[in-house]
């Protein structure tokens, strides 16, 4: 899906959360990229919305909510072995 079709699918989303695994680069890219497009696409017809990159990116969040399964599903150890910081 490219970020026009993103931006058509989550227009009536009020908050759409970018990240990587850092979020240190490509999740702000990411959500600066998805803002302007909409911004151009919805032009004022928009509704109140939130973009958000996740503090910390994935390899935070995995570390703190890696057990919860309703936050993340098929958490491998392996995957995430390696020091991501």
């Amino acid at each position: 899906m490219n970020v026009d079709g993103l931006v058509k699918q989550t227009k009536e989303v009020p908050v759409v959360i970018f990240h990587c695994a850092l979020s240190q680069a490509r999740g702000p890219k990411a959500a600066r990229v998805y803002e302007e497009t909409r911004r151009n696409i919805l032009q004022g017809k928009d509704i109140d919305h939130e973009v958000i990159v996740l503090q910390g990116g994935f390899s935070q969040f995995q570390a703190k909510y890696k057990d919860d399964p309703t936050l993340v599903e098929n958490w491998d150890k392996d995957v995430w072995a390696s020091d991501w910081s």
